[in-house]
């Protein structure tokens, strides 16, 4: 697919969005994160039945195969983990979801140059935070086929944090059908993980009373076998995401306040007399912090 080309951030962001999903590609990267370096392989069929394969080349030999929904997990033991209905996020890392076309509140977008990656033209496109809730993102857009060909997450003062980029690529070549499937050998264990949430039904039990600017709710989950109160809050800006997990607090549970950081995900968790609190997400300490101390228990009407 060849878009127009257009003088704008927010456009060229949409238009990757839709690349994407769409285009055929083939390809390897380097991946930077959490103080390690991974190279790794991918194959993408692209349309409305997306399919794509994600193999490891340094260290174990890791396999990913998502088929539309369905992700299985090999590794390299030869066991395999099937996850069904998943969101259809794609394999690559660090692909903001720019499908969204209200960032303009939280981030200002703008087109930052040109370059070459993997012999290919570029356009580098900035997503900058508006304050320091939120990472930003420096993006290396192809000029044709629109596809993400780099991409750095930076922290409040521009410094990289995690990155990823294609050294080789061939785009608009659909894949081989054996390039999509796990390489022929035989699976000592293969097992099923559907997901063990359920939408809540009815107004969830808990709310953050001061989300930072621009993050507000997005939805509440519940475990099938959950006691009444234990839920799985998510609160968004449209791109930066925040999931709040609220447990039963076990007999002998800690009851530390811990507060880690691995790359650009932050966690945040303690517990009061009968329930666990765990704030994470892609987001800088601030942010779960902030959410972590107004987060309460709205009164239930039953009462």
């Amino acid at each position: 697919v060849a878009f127009a080309q257009v003088s704008d951030g927010a456009s060229l962001l949409g238009q990757m969005a839709s690349a994407m999903r769409s285009e055929n590609y083939e390809g390897s990267f380097v991946y930077q994160h959490a103080g390690r370096i991974d190279t790794l392989r991918v194959f993408h069929s692209g349309g409305a039945r997306e399919r794509e394969r994600l193999i490891s080349l340094n260290g174990a030999r890791n396999e990913v195969v998502r088929d539309g929904d369905n992700i299985t997990c090999i590794r390299s033991d030869d066991s395999a983990i099937v996850y069904k209905g998943t969101s259809g996020r794609g394999l690559l890392p660090l692909v903001p979801d720019t499908a969204n076309t209200g960032l303009g509140a939280n981030y200002r977008i703008a087109i930052s140059g040109e370059d070459r990656v993997a012999g290919y033209s570029a356009d580098i496109v900035d997503i900058i935070p508006r304050d320091g809730f939120r990472y930003g993102y420096r993006l290396w857009i192809e000029k044709s086929s629109r596809l993400l060909l780099q991409s750095v997450v930076t922290d409040s003062k521009r410094h990289p944090l995690e990155q990823f980029m294609f050294v080789s690529l061939v785009i608009g070549t659909p894949p081989s059908d054996t390039d999509l499937v796990p390489r022929q050998r035989e699976l000592i264990t293969t097992t099923t993980a559907d997901s063990n949430e359920v939408e809540l039904r009815g107004k969830s039990l808990w709310k953050v009373a001061q989300p930072p600017p621009g993050f507000v709710f997005r939805s509440a989950r519940r475990s099938r076998d959950a006691i009444k109160g234990a839920e799985h809050l998510i609160y968004s800006d449209g791109l930066s995401s925040v999931s709040i997990y609220v447990e039963a607090k076990g007999s002998g549970a800690d009851d530390q306040t811990t507060m880690a950081g691995r790359g650009t995900m932050n966690v945040y968790a303690y517990s009061d007399d009968n329930w666990r609190f765990t704030i994470l997400g892609d987001v800088p300490l601030a942010a779960v912090t902030m959410m972590a101390r107004s987060l309460t228990r709205v009164e239930d009407s039953a009462h």
